[in-house]
């Protein structure tokens, strides 16, 4: 799974590539040191820790996290109509008012004020306040929306079943429906930072069941059909440029592209372990992180080759996201959130 949302701006970091050390439990907090070979034959070693915090809610799956840098405050969301903030890295979480339970699967702030969230029967919430009142919007679909990302405060798509896109010129005051090419579910939607010299957000790309891939390069008047080679669902879409992305599905999919999906490649990831994969984002060509099933927590530092770290969890992680290169968030079922920090 973005703006400061997981799908977007996660300001992801990665660990270092083999994890050899020793994993040391204590107040709840998975030690991991990872030992990297340098081309010289040294060695440096990092270490990174994992630690539940308490979000306050334990029967409840939290789907999505987001991360505003500028101010620190973090956001989640989840079953039940669940809200979340965080203002101290999430030593204390607070619930905001949803106005109802319906489940929310998806939110994006493009700041500390202006946020979006989207959920089951078309659901699409907004506040102009970072959460203090959340007014619903209407999308004019009833389908469940699963995945939303937003260009600025006026600009943006939310996606989710049948193939349903919607957009908006004007912060959602009006949704407008675009014209996907796919009746699958869209699991995941995201576009790129424009190149130096340009404002628009034009080149994007949506993911779903069935290895859908669309892809737009005019912000979602047209949409056609990529070529994935897969037909396993697709969790999450990330692009960190116009030309370079991944994107991560069932059992331990990992797909690359550096032509923009005019090709997609299997990235092998023995890391996955099979698991189902959720979420996924870069910092840069490198280094990113994917979350899955079964707590799965695996890294890459070459963009290329992936190892797992140890998340003491087996439950769902759903998304992830990184206020920085050394802090950052996992979020999952039974109310899961995981406080991964480089030491």
């Amino acid at each position: 799974m973005k703006s400061f949302a997981k799908k977007r701006r996660s300001w992801l970091f990665m660990y270092s590539i083999l994890c050899l050390g020793l994993i040391f439990l204590y107040v709840g907090c998975t030690e991991d040191t990872v030992t990297t070979t340098t081309g010289g034959g040294n060695t440096t070693s990092t270490k990174w820790s994992v630690t539940p915090q308490i979000s306050g809610i334990t029967e409840t799956s939290i789907f999505d996290i987001c991360v505003e840098p500028t101010s620190g405050k973090i956001w989640a969301v989840g079953d039940k109509g669940v809200i979340l903030i965080s203002a101290d890295k999430g030593a204390t979480w607070t619930k905001q008012d949803s106005g109802g339970e319906t489940p929310l699967q998806s939110i994006f702030f493009v700041n500390e004020n202006d946020g979006w969230v989207v959920g089951d029967g078309g659901a699409v919430l907004h506040t102009s306040d970072g959460g203090a009142k959340w007014e619903k919007q209407n999308s004019g679909i009833t389908e469940k929306l699963r995945s939303v990302f937003f260009a600025n405060n006026t600009i943006g798509w939310a996606a989710g079943d049948a193939g349903k896109i919607i957009s908006t010129k004007d912060g959602g005051v009006a949704w407008n429906a675009q014209a996907s090419s796919t009746n699958q579910p869209i699991e995941s939607i995201y576009f790129s930072e424009p190149k130096p010299g340009e404002v628009v957000m034009n080149k994007g790309w949506a993911a779903g069941s069935g290895g859908i891939v669309v892809h737009t390069d005019n912000a979602g008047t047209v949409w056609t059909k990529q070529t994935s080679k897969i037909a396993d669902p697709l969790y999450c879409i990330y692009f960190d440029s116009e030309t370079r992305g991944w994107a991560v599905g069932k059992s331990g999919t990992i797909l690359t592209t550096t032509d923009g999906g005019i090709t997609w490649n299997q990235s092998a990831s023995a890391a996955a372990a099979g698991k189902t994969l959720y979420d996924v984002a870069f910092l840069n060509a490198a280094n990113g992180v994917v979350v899955g099933s079964a707590g799965k927590i695996i890294f890459t530092t070459d963009g290329k080759t992936w190892e797992a770290m140890d998340s003491n969890t087996t439950k769902v992680l759903w998304g992830v996201s990184f206020i920085n290169a050394s802090e950052g968030w996992a979020v999952g079922d039974l109310g899961t959130i995981l406080y991964i920090k480089k030491l």
